[in-house]
């Protein structure tokens, strides 16, 4: 009994908790960059945090998980991860630090590339996964977080228009989903017999777990001889946000050569030597 309460306890955070630790690192002679440093970091675990503000055993895992997921590079979560330990010692809750995160996290993270990708998605459709086929797709092709899967909901889909919300509900993103899936998980949702709640859900209804998620998608890599440690949504997301940004680049190389030859047909008619 006394370990179940234990391991339910949870500590408080609030603003005036963190300047009382930044007073103290300041006492300790801390640098003025590094104080402002970790006043960023943990204003940024406090927006994360729920409603109640409160910390617990889990929080220092949930919140690396989160951090990586947002594609922060290994280094700066080791950075978040430092701040998120010193702070707790501050708190006299060392059993909620989070040990050896720096082994944990020095592996460089594969990286899918689209090929890969449109292998996973044609292993899938082989092997008559739709299910999964439409997770890869949803993940990858429309860029949808794992921890958004369970806003797709039947109703979103009908309107093409998914708003999600992260970071406690606090931020929002419109998502629209292109046409092609959008048909494609319309015509799934009616062969399951689905008129309303989220498309993608275990068989009582409740949205798949991170765990599901990653087995269904893992389970087509044998197939799209595509190495297991790719087949996961956080690389989908990775190939996603790398595609997106390349698009971005050849788009600003089109602007820049669209505006250089306006430049050079104002030159003809008003340059100065004419």
């Amino acid at each position: 009994m006394v370990s179940v309460l234990w391991e339910e306890r949870k500590e408080e955070i609030t603003l005036e908790l963190i300047d009382g630790f930044l007073d103290d690192l300041d006492k300790k002679g801390r640098g003025k960059g590094s104080l402002q440093n970790y006043r960023r970091i943990l204003t940024e675990l406090y927006r994360y945090l729920p409603e109640e503000k409160t910390i617990g055993r889990e929080t220092g895992m949930d919140w690396k998980t989160y951090l990586e997921e947002q594609g922060l590079q290994s280094a700066t979560v080791n950075t978040y991860m430092s701040v998120w330990n010193s702070f707790l010692q501050y708190l006299g809750h060392r059993e909620w630090q989070i040990n050896a995160f720096g082994r944990k996290t020095e592996k460089v993270q594969p990286e899918l590339s689209r090929r890969e990708y449109l292998r996973l998605l044609s292993a899938a459709k082989q092997m008559e996964k739709e299910k999964v086929y439409l997770l890869i797709k949803t993940l990858g092709g429309a860029g949808m977080r794992i921890q958004e899967l369970s806003q797709l909901t039947v109703d979103a889909v009908e309107q093409g228009v998914v708003e999600l919300t992260y970071h406690n509900a606090k931020k929002r993103r419109i998502l629209r989903l292109p046409e092609g899936l959008r048909k494609e998980l319309l015509d799934f949702t009616r062969r399951e017999g689905r008129t309303w709640g989220v498309v993608f859900c275990s068989q009582d209804g409740a949205p798949m777990s991170r765990t599901s998620v990653n087995y269904c998608i893992n389970s087509v890599s044998r197939e799209a001889q595509v190495p297991e440690e790719k087949a996961n949504p956080r690389c989908l997301w990775k190939m996603y946000q790398e595609t997106c940004r390349r698009i971005r680049c050849n788009v600003d190389v089109l602007v820049e050569q669209s505006y250089q030859r306006m430049m050079e047909e104002e030159q003809l008619l008003t340059g100065w030597k004419i």
